[in-house]
């Protein structure tokens, strides 16, 4: 499944000249639009459909080059349906599957579908105000008004879950967008004591997205995967005062607001999803300013990590309001204009569009500054990984994650044990990078030979499916090699970020592979100076790549200090005196677990803090002291505020087979936060970054060298701080992935003539 990666776009809330509006949404550079079915509308009796609508809309959007993010339920129903009635999930889903088969074979990306559109708006309007029918409220007690609403989300929640599976059994391909209002309550100024009813007001925002992801109530059969992207409507009126229920005011700059920004991070801190901001406008003269503030705020949460699809302005063409039909709003990007008023009847046709030319300059001004969505012709990298992308996040996923601006990647992870028939699991964590997990039920660990004839036919069947031919090969890992022989690649590489066979547990044939790799492969990285000349002479196209850093994201001057991130790390630290010594990374056969007790026992006042998953070691054989606290793996988007929190930031290695050639990537992140950085002598940390990095060679030097840095006087701090930020600015990942772009070129572009010459066999046919 793999939809058109978003991009601005608008939802349309009009019919009667619909040609009219995709062909000046096309000419806007608009890619994408959101229409609504309307249930309400599309079952007029129970169980007979009038799709005739939407079939009208998804011809003129592929004629305009426009995708559609399809709603089916947005607020009304048919009038024989109650939302408190259970009744309501099994007509949905029908109606919902009846949708599928009429649009899927007009889809010709993968359809993307809102089951019920802000689920917890639609709860809230029938349970506590007269906006929806049918409505329950003014009766009876507070209390029971709300647990009205939660029941209807509940309802529309199992409804929402029952229509996705009907659509899923008629196109496999579907993907589901699921819609809220991001929100910030606050308590009035004079009420301080109102904050916790605040957060909890707050808190409900959460719920519907909570039931279909399955982190509250299971039972109705949400799960994590059911969330597959979040959407989140936002207005300048989504945030008040509990209580008062008065607006804090975007144009005045009330300082209470919350920074959509922050609110689309704690989305996605919450949920780990793909976001797309999936409503949002202003009126009058204000529309353009708040599409600017809007689009800065989108950048912003981009640029933090936030994989953010796309950002939809409603309405494309303006509305009149849902209560006074002869108010206007003039809030889109186009204005409707009456006819003259000469006192004659208008003629159809006589109301004009006018463009609103602030609104469309700032449109266009934004589409040119964000991000560009990706080209479904873009060339193919598959990618067969050891490591799982949801792990620590580090050089593939720093390499992937640029590449994918100009790629698109298929992250193939090693394969899961699980019940039931095999199956390749599919996930988007960002755009233009899909991640397949194949689940088989066999115990043997990764890519090996047990698991390959397993893993192969569902692969195979995955990229056909996606129509993915003769993509580019990316391997982590020399045991997938024999997995090539599916992928019919157009070019191999080897990305050789480790020395795997030198990690506990590592397969025997792990070296014999390696070699045929290197005798196939057409271009060969290495993680680090180590690597490449262990390597050296073996491969005529081998490159040293040494890991990068994402300044921005570890620079102290970026953190956001009201932050979810900032609040996470404020938690972990709050029984944590100082001085602070802290590491973050896999906790395995790599560190030096002794040293790190040497550490702690070195003086009861340090506090040494240790964050990251521990893997193939006993969890029970790690030391204990009081002052020596393990925090577990932490978020990617966490680290920044870790580092900052420590005093001084740590590199315990242990120096054997397993850490002779790492060169380990959170060392330029550490210099990124400016915190002085204590290593062992890793022989890639000495040579690379020896004169920033203090480097020891036993346990006493390493215990003094975390004094003295400590100790650091204000001009040596000073003197460091410059040569680490010298050392980060010519290490960045943007130039090393511009690196692997220009090598890569020319076997694009080669590949991209196999593909084209049908009759010419692939490069790679066999291995």
């Amino acid at each position: 499944m793999h939809a058109r990666p978003l991009d601005m776009a608008a939802a349309t809330g009009h019919l009667a000249r619909l040609d009219e509006d995709y062909a000046a949404a096309a000419r806007l550079g608009l890619r994408t639009v959101r229409e609504s079915i309307g249930w309400r509308l599309a079952e007029p009796a129970p169980r007979r459909y009038a799709l005739q609508r939407a079939e009208r809309m998804a011809r003129a959007a592929r004629r305009h080059g426009l995708q559609v993010l399809w709603t089916l339920m947005h607020y009304g129903t048919p009038p024989d349906v109650d939302l408190f009635d259970d009744a309501l999930i099994d007509r949905f889903a029908a109606f919902a599957g009846q949708a599928a088969r009429v649009l899927a074979p007009l889809s010709d990306d993968a359809p993307v579908y809102t089951p019920v559109n802000e689920i917890g708006f639609l709860a809230w309007g029938v349970s506590q105000t007269s906006r929806f029918w049918p409505h329950r409220h003014g009766g009876g007690a507070e209390d029971d008004s709300r647990r009205s609403g939660y029941e209807v989300k509940r309802r529309l929640a199992r409804a929402a879950l029952a229509g996705m599976a009907a659509i899923r059994q008629v196109d496999p391909r579907a993907r589901f967008l699921h819609v809220e209002p991001l929100v910030h309550v606050v308590a009035p100024q004079d009420r301080p004591d109102l904050q916790p009813l605040a957060q909890q007001v707050a808190g409900y925002q959460w719920q519907a997205w909570d039931l279909i992801a399955g982190r509250c109530e299971p039972g109705l059969g949400g799960s994590p995967g059911q969330l597959d992207l979040v959407g989140v409507n936002h207005y300048h009126s989504g945030q008040w005062e509990v209580g008062t229920e008065r607006r804090l005011d975007w144009h005045l700059g009330d300082p209470r607001r919350r920074p959509p920004a922050h609110l689309l991070a704690d989305a996605w801190q919450r949920y780990g999803r793909p976001l797309v901001i999936a409503e949002t406008s202003h009126v009058g003269e204000g529309r353009a300013a708040w599409l600017e503030d809007m689009a800065r705020q989108a950048a912003g949460a981009m640029q933090a990590g936030v994989p953010l699809l796309g950002l939809c302005l409603y309405p494309l063409v303006d509305r009149p309001d849902w209560d006074e039909a002869a108010r206007w709003h003039r809030s889109g990007l186009f204005d409707v204009l009456p006819p003259p008023a000469d006192g004659t009847a208008a003629p159809p046709g006589a109301w004009r569009r006018s463009p609103h030319p602030a609104s469309v300059a700032a449109l266009a001004r934004w589409q040119a500054r964000l991000p560009q969505p990706q080209d479904s012709t873009m060339p193919v990298i598959v990618v067969l990984s050891h490591l799982r992308w949801g792990f620590v996040y580090q050089r593939p996923q720093q390499l992937m994650s640029r590449l994918a601006r100009d790629h698109r990647i298929v992250f193939v992870e090693e394969p899961v044990r699980a019940e039931g028939p095999p199956r390749m699991e599919h996930h988007q964590p960002l755009p233009g990078v899909d991640v397949l997990c194949p689940v088989t039920g066999c115990d043997a660990p990764g890519f090996n030979d047990e698991q390959r004839p397993r893993i192969a036919p569902l692969l195979a069947s995955w990229l056909a499916a996606q129509h993915i031919v003769h993509p580019i090969a990316w391997l982590y890992t020399p045991m997938a090699l024999p997995l090539v022989e599916v992928l019919r690649p157009g070019a191999v590489v080897y990305d050789c970020m480790d020395e795997l066979s030198a990690f506990q547990g590592a397969p025997a044939a792990l070296r014999a592979w390696e070699a045929e790799l290197l005798k196939l492969a057409d271009l060969v990285f290495t993680g680090g100076p180590s690597l490449y000349e262990a390597r050296r002479g073996r491969h005529a196209a081998l490159h040293c790549l040494p890991s990068g850093v994402d300044a921005a994201h570890f620079s102290p001057e970026r953190l956001l200090p009201d932050s979810a991130e900032a609040a996470t790390a404020a938690t972990l630290h709050r029984a944590v005196g100082r001085p602070r010594l802290g590491f973050y990374g896999v906790i395995d056969e790599r560190l030096d677990v002794r040293l790190v007790a040497a550490l702690a026992d070195a003086d009861p006042a340090w506090q040494v803090v240790m964050a990251g998953p521990v893997v193939k070691i006993d969890p029970a054989t790690l030391p204990q002291r009081p002052n020596l606290h393990w925090l577990g793996m932490q978020p990617y988007a966490v680290l920044p505020y870790l580092a900052a929190a420590w005093d001084v930031c740590l590199l315990p290695f242990a120096l054997n087979a397993s850490t002779r050639f790492i060169s380990p990537t959170k060392t330029l992140e550490y210099m990124a936060a400016g915190r002085p950085v204590v290593s062992t002598a890793v022989h890639d940390v000495a040579m690379l970054y020896g004169d920033t990095v203090r480097v020891a060679h036993d346990t006493p030097a390493f215990i003094a060298a975390c004094r003295d840095a400590l100790a650091e006087a204000p001009a040596a701090r000073a003197q460091r701080r410059a040569a680490m930020a010298a050392t980060v600015a010519r290490m960045s990942w943007d130039d090393g992935v511009e690196t692997v772009r220009r090598l890569l070129a020319p076997l694009v572009r080669a590949g991209a003539s196999d593909t084209a010459a049908a009759s010419l066999p692939p490069r790679h046919a066999a291995v």
